[in-house]
């Protein structure tokens, strides 16, 4: 099969997700004009193919089969499709499964759910648009790579009421961190932290799908909760004098040596012991993605990043 072909193939799956090259190059760790030059002459090396079908989230064999159907990739849920997810526990369970490219042999092994229940979820997933159900056993993710729940929807605020039994853990272990700081940042260098912060939540994205060929006991999972805001818990603001802004928030009397600053906390826990679920309080929106080395971990998991100002 001649190289044109492949790259007019290549075209076709962009074009079908309304992809840009500029958002393949934030994909693949290249830089838009590299992108380019590969689809106007450059060799593709078979490596580089894979990583770009890896992208596009198809087999290699997928190119050499008919033209893509154009199924857009979604990046948010709708309002209404999230609370159906809050309000079906299997459904969430599943799609989260799928997000986590877990085979559906490994669902009917490791899920409390028959056959029967687990391919009327999947089917539904293919009519919402989250998955495309090819077989009985074999089905394609159609989220994009920066696939994140709405700020403030259904599933944010779910996962916000659990964030106590995330925190009840004591982050002992080898792969947990708990730290909090209390500093004093500039705004600027406040957005350029939250960037690399972003940065990271979208390292462990990209760990992810790397990591999806291993078998499932070695890819443990772990929980990612990042957030920042500048906050002043209740005790402090009855010792702090305080004046009211304009938008009726709390701010720190200019006339007092007193220090408001941004707490920054990075947090992971171990779930060995007990499923936890993870609280945040801002979400995140994935940066550009970074190269990502395969890792496999013998323990459970699950981290988080939280940031809070005091």
């Amino acid at each position: 099969m001649s190289k044109t072909y492949i790259i007019d193939t290549l075209r076709a799956h962009l074009k079908a997700r309304d992809l840009t090259y500029k958002d393949l190059a934030e994909g693949i760790d290249l830089s838009e004009v590299s992108v380019k030059r590969l689809f106007t002459g450059a060799d593709i090396g078979l490596d580089r193919l894979e990583q770009i079908c890896q992208f596009l989230q198809i087999e290699l064999a997928d190119l050499f089969k008919a033209s893509p159907k154009k199924r857009k990739l979604i990046s948010r849920l709708t309002q209404a499709q999230e609370a159906e997810f809050a309000k079906n526990n299997k459904l969430l369970m599943v799609a989260v499964c799928a997000l986590n490219f877990w085979r559906v042999q490994d669902m009917w092994s490791h899920l409390r759910l028959t056959r029967g229940q687990i391919q009327s979820l999947l089917q539904r997933l293919d009519e919402i648009g989250f998955l495309d159900l090819q077989s009985a056993r074999q089905y394609k993710l159609l989220v994009s790579h920066n696939f994140a729940w709405i700020n403030g929807g259904p599933i944010m605020q779910m996962v916000q009421g659990m964030s106590q039994e995330y925190f009840a853990d004591p982050f002992e272990g080898d792969t947990q961190v708990l730290r909090i700081l209390n500093v004093r940042v500039s705004t600027a260098a406040q957005v350029q932290l939250r960037n690399r912060l972003e940065q990271i939540a979208q390292e462990y994205v990209d760990q992810s799908r790397a990591d999806s060929h291993l078998p499932l006991h070695e890819r443990p999972p772990v929980s990612v909760c990042i957030a920042a805001r500048a906050w002043i818990p209740q005790f402090m603001q009855e010792l702090i004098r305080m004046e009211d802004k304009p938008n009726g928030r709390p701010q720190l009397d200019r006339g007092q040596d007193t220090t408001q600053g941004q707490n920054q906390a990075i947090q992971a826990e171990n779930p060995a012991q007990k499923t936890r679920k993870t609280g945040a309080e801002t979400t995140v929106k994935p940066a550009s993605q970074t190269s990502a080395k395969r890792t496999s971990g013998q323990k459970v998991s699950k981290s988080g990043v939280k940031n809070t100002g005091i």
